[in-house]
């Protein structure tokens, strides 16, 4: 079985859309996606200001459409998926994929949810910070001197050593410091402009909720592994109550790799820019078929 891995904001970067073997769809897709959100998302991809893409409401439909275009160009060439995940932003690329919604309604919804993001920075001032190398012992132990100074929780469980905290800053400073203290392990404060995936974020969540409402969900084509419960669900209700909980909730991909390998993945790829995912899925799948359409070398 063959899983397509969707990565999300952190991956982005100015040309990432340059590799993308099918020049002429790619910027067919950007040219309908720049219409439906009034950006001219290709100059951003392609030639644009960094700190442009990197504001949030920018990068998410400038990374799902570079995503898509990815899609369309590996179907081109015989190349599908019997199951994807995404990561974060990345799950709205594989439930497109997997024709869950159309690449219109997803463009508009990636734009909105980055725009509550957004807001959500200036109305709910936090950071985030990668913790990595220490057990779950001293995880919790971390968390919980952070605790003291205000909300902090995990927001991305990404491998048995990499976990990404949450919350306040202050709160988050603290944590950093305690893991210095510790003397093992490292963390680093992370460049975000919000405590994405946290209980900060339920406001924004109850919104985009809203968002969601109107918009309309199928049955997906194949199984989409969650961010949330890293389970594969078929109703579109259930799906939509998902992607509303992944607002504010931690990103399961340890567990989402570990279905995966049950689900008898014996294939990955990594459909979006860089190797992000493609590392991890090396971490929890030792000696895996892992490998990323940003690194490979195409004819």
């Amino acid at each position: 079985m063959v899983a397509f891995l969707f990565p999300g904001q952190g991956s982005q970067y100015v040309g990432m859309a340059g590799n993308i073997v099918d020049p002429v769809l790619t910027r067919g897709l950007f040219e309908r996606a720049s219409d439906l959100v009034g950006l001219d998302l290709w100059h951003l991809v392609d030639t644009g200001d960094e700190v442009e893409l990197t504001r949030t409401e920018n990068t998410q439909p400038a990374l799902f459409a570079t995503e898509m275009a990815w899609v369309g160009a590996l179907a081109g060439r015989g190349m599908v998926c019997d199951v994807a995940a995404g990561h974060s932003l990345g799950e709205f690329s594989a439930l497109c994929c997997a024709g869950v919604f159309t690449f219109e309604d997803g463009i508009r919804l990636v734009r909105r949810r980055g725009e509550i993001m957004a807001r959500a920075a200036s109305s709910s001032p936090g950071t985030m910070a990668a913790v990595a190398g220490l057990n779950e012992n001293d995880l919790q132990l971390v968390l919980a001197e952070g605790h003291r100074s205000g909300i902090v929780e995990a927001a991305n469980y990404n491998a048995a050593d990499q976990t990404v905290v949450s919350g306040q800053t202050a709160a988050v400073d603290r944590v950093i410091a305690a893991v210095k203290a510790l003397g093992r392990g490292r963390a680093i404060r992370l460049r975000v402009s919000a405590p994405f995936h946290s209980s900060i974020m339920a406001e924004g969540a109850a919104e985009f909720g809203e968002v969601l409402r109107d918009v309309a969900f199928m049955r997906p084509r194949f199984p989409v592994v969650n961010n949330v419960a890293a389970l594969s669900e078929v109703d579109p209700e259930v799906i939509k109550e998902s992607l509303v909980a992944q607002f504010r909730s931690p990103v399961q991909w340890v567990r989402t790799m570990d279905m995966l390998q049950r689900m008898g993945v014996g294939e990955y790829l990594e459909v979006g820019p860089k190797n992000v995912l493609t590392a991890l899925a090396r971490k929890a799948v030792p000696g895996g078929n892992a490998r990323a359409v940003d690194e490979e070398k195409w004819q």
